[in-house]
């Protein structure tokens, strides 16, 4: 049996000055394995900036995974760092499981930095499924949620979630979809087997803890729980 868990976080909207010592305590006291960002690290934020929240949490000192937002700068994607990986448009096999990341969001009204169309989206998705080499459970961490879904809804009750992203999820049937953008539609849900998770804006001090357990014959299921920090 191995178990992985993953503090997950979106939508922390910094300026750059990022203080991690509230996070440091939950991955310590939680033991943590991984930490996800799912985008927005900044509110237009220019790359520069982008790169001084990535630095401020490579001193956690545990492997994080991010993807940029719709709000981060459309060249911020490539930052690596000795705990810190970009996942954008790529496949990463990790302790036995393949994360995929999809960042940027699909159209919005507000004119955000980096905003893609749904076909440009999935012709990401589709360049990223390529890069998978194993049958290991598939992990999505996509900025935009998928399409009505629990986790898409605004204020005024619309679902603004991604067709393709949804169409993703019903097809590819991941363990687990880590997604954010959406700050109101906190939530955990199931699309068919796949776990739903929006964990709500970091910036408001909200996040989510989720298990995975992959068993002998590599099948997995996950648990999700939401925090605040």
């Amino acid at each position: 049996m191995v178990v992985l868990k993953i503090l997950g976080l979106s939508d922390l909207h910094s300026s750059g000055d990022l203080d991690v010592s509230s996070l440091s305590k939950i991955v310590e006291k939680e033991q943590i394995d991984l930490i996800i960002v799912s985008g927005d690290l900044t509110t237009f934020g220019t790359k520069s900036i982008v790169k001084n929240v990535l630095v401020k949490l490579n001193q956690i000192n545990k492997p994080v995974f991010y993807i940029p937002g719709n709000m981060d700068s459309r060249n911020s994607s490539d930052f690596t760092f000795e705990n810190i990986t970009p996942l954008h448009g790529r496949v990463i096999n990790y302790l036995g499981f393949n994360f995929l990341g999809l960042g940027a969001s699909n159209p919005t009204s507000f004119m955000t930095p980096y905003e893609l169309s749904e076909e440009e989206l999935k012709e990401i998705l589709d360049q990223a499924l390529n890069e998978l080499s194993s049958a290991d459970p598939l992990i999505f961490i996509s900025h935009t949620p998928p399409l009505n879904s629990e986790a898409d809804i605004i204020r005024n009750g619309k679902h603004v979630g991604s067709s393709v992203v949804r169409a993703f999820v019903e097809k590819e049937k991941p363990v687990v979809i880590l997604c954010g953008h959406i700050h109101e539609s906190k939530s955990i849900a199931k699309i068919a087997d796949t776990l739903c998770i929006n964990p709500g804006a970091a910036r408001h001090r909200d996040a989510t803890i989720i298990e995975i357990e992959k068993d002998s014959k590599g099948n997995a299921q996950a648990n999700g729980r939401l925090i605040t920090f």
